[in-house]
């Protein structure tokens, strides 16, 4: 779920969410060394209806030769410049216990261009701490420096729910505009700020609920 406090742009959230999701599977395609790929083999792999995908691409212009389709790196590259992840985005994680360290762990952020230069936290315990990756935990009170410092452009909020408002506050004062939230509550969002919201325990009530209607 997307939230801002400005009005949305031209193209609806939910096409550049596919967007995505066909750039990381050109991405495998490119590595299983694929040279072009129809719309119709695009919808097989992620579940989108070709017409969908036509459709989601004429946002930006023309796509594909007919009768041929796709040729998959040129494809792959539109879409990251579509996406602006063909350039790297440094990215700070605020909340440095579990989920954090997790977060700042995973390799998949690296593979699609975007760097964790900085984690924050006020636990004692953690501050001060050089991760495993090489990334240093700074004390929240430091967060306005840092992100100016390392030019940060987006901030993950990986903290409890009555840390979470706080936590954004913080960041946007510090001139970030971009927020991925994991705290599972909503959040007042100031304009001209994006704000995304992943809730792990909605996503698990969805599957419990289809576990029951399978039953």
């Amino acid at each position: 779920m997307t939230q801002s406090g400005d009005e949305c742009g031209r193209v609806p959230d939910p096409v550049v969410e596919r967007l995505s999701v066909y750039s990381r599977v050109l991405t495998v395609m490119l590595r299983e060394g694929a040279i072009t790929i129809s719309s119709a083999d695009l919808s097989e792999r992620t579940g989108f209806s070709a017409t969908q995908i036509r459709r989601d691409l004429a946002f930006f212009g023309q796509f594909g030769t007919p009768g041929v389709g796709y040729d998959v790196w040129r494809l792959h590259a539109r879409l990251e410049r579509i996406l602006g992840v063909d350039i790297e985005r440094r990215v700070v994680i605020v909340g440095a216990g579990n989920l954090g360290t997790a977060l700042i762990g995973y390799t998949g952020f690296r593979e699609h261009n975007f760097r964790i230069v900085a984690a924050f936290d006020i636990a004692p315990g953690r501050v001060g701490v050089t991760t495993q990756q090489g990334v240093r935990i700074h004390h929240v009170a430091d967060l306005g420096r840092i992100v100016a410092d390392e030019k940060a452009e987006i901030a993950v909020l990986a903290v409890p729910v009555a840390a979470a408002q706080p936590a954004l506050d913080v960041v946007v004062k510090a001139g970030l505009r971009a927020v991925l939230n994991f705290a599972p509550t909503q959040l007042a969002v100031p304009p001209g700020v994006r704000l995304r919201n992943v809730d792990l325990s909605v996503e698990m009530g969805a599957l419990s609920f289809y576990l029951g209607q399978d039953s």
